[in-house]
């Protein structure tokens, strides 16, 4: 349990991080931002294609498998798309759409979005720990990596719609502490569950996060990122995802 809070206080801490460098460098850090994003995205593409759905499939057929990956992904696609969109970290061209509007229906429906996907970002290190019988190392890097750009985005989001410094930090600081609540809530009911069931909790966060990964490359699709800047995003992308790869490969076959 100790080091399940542990896990849990250091992806949080990265979230405070990014959330504090967002409030310091204002909207200079936007260009920042961007590079973090797809640098973070090809960790956690890495970790979810390499570590956490190959683990999952190893408990499940393949029905099951793809069901619960599925409900995953749709799960995060439908709340992005009825309430509001769960990362801003994954689609930074939605700064350029903030107005100066400190409590606008988008504002608020953004704050609770995010916090159900910190949530969920603290009940997938339970999982991997709970699954492992320890830590899940290259799942805490990862969430811990993808969160120095969302709490870093959150914080620009709220400095864009009006907000002081020191209220967007509030703000940014208490909708990333539900990955804290996720964390305990969800080792709470874990503890309960029959062990084959950690299988599909973990194919399950494996797509959503899949849908986080392909939000963010999205941008591309939509014209919002510059061609002058594609090429290097997709080379740090391409770089982290590399890295990431071979280390998990080195970890699963030599065991360290």
């Amino acid at each position: 349990m100790y080091l399940l809070f542990l896990q849990l206080a250091v992806a949080t801490a990265s979230a405070f991080a990014g959330a504090a460098l967002g409030v310091g460098m204002g909207r200079g850090g936007r260009g920042r931002l961007t590079t973090l994003v797809y640098c973070a995205a090809g960790v956690l593409l890495a970790v979810t294609l390499f570590d956490i759905l190959p683990e999952a499939k190893s408990e499940l057929s393949w029905p099951a498998f793809l069901i619960a990956a599925v409900s995953g992904y749709g799960l995060f696609w439908l709340i992005s798309h009825y309430v509001a969109h769960l990362c801003p970290a994954c689609s930074t061209s939605m700064l350029d759409e903030v107005t100066a509007d400190r409590w606008s229906r988008s504002s608020i429906l953004l704050m609770v979005a995010l916090a159900i996907h910190c949530a969920m970002d603290g009940v997938a290190i339970a999982v991997s720990g709970e699954g492992t019988h320890g830590a899940n190392l290259p799942v805490l890097i990862a969430v811990s990596f993808h969160k120095v750009p969302e709490g870093m985005a959150l914080a620009l989001y709220l400095l864009g719609a009006g907000h002081t410094a020191r209220r967007a930090l509030l703000f940014a600081i208490l909708v990333e502490s539900t990955t804290l609540i996720g964390g305990v809530l969800g080792v709470q009911r874990l503890i309960a569950i029959p062990a084959s069931w950690f299988g599909l909790l973990f194919a399950h966060v494996g797509g959503g996060f899949l849908f986080l990964v392909g939000t963010t490359f999205q941008d591309f699709a939509h014209g919002s990122i510059a061609a002058a800047r594609r090429r290097p995003l997709l080379l740090g992308s391409g770089i982290a995802f590399s890295v990431t790869a071979a280390l998990l490969w080195t970890i699963h076959v030599h065991g360290f």
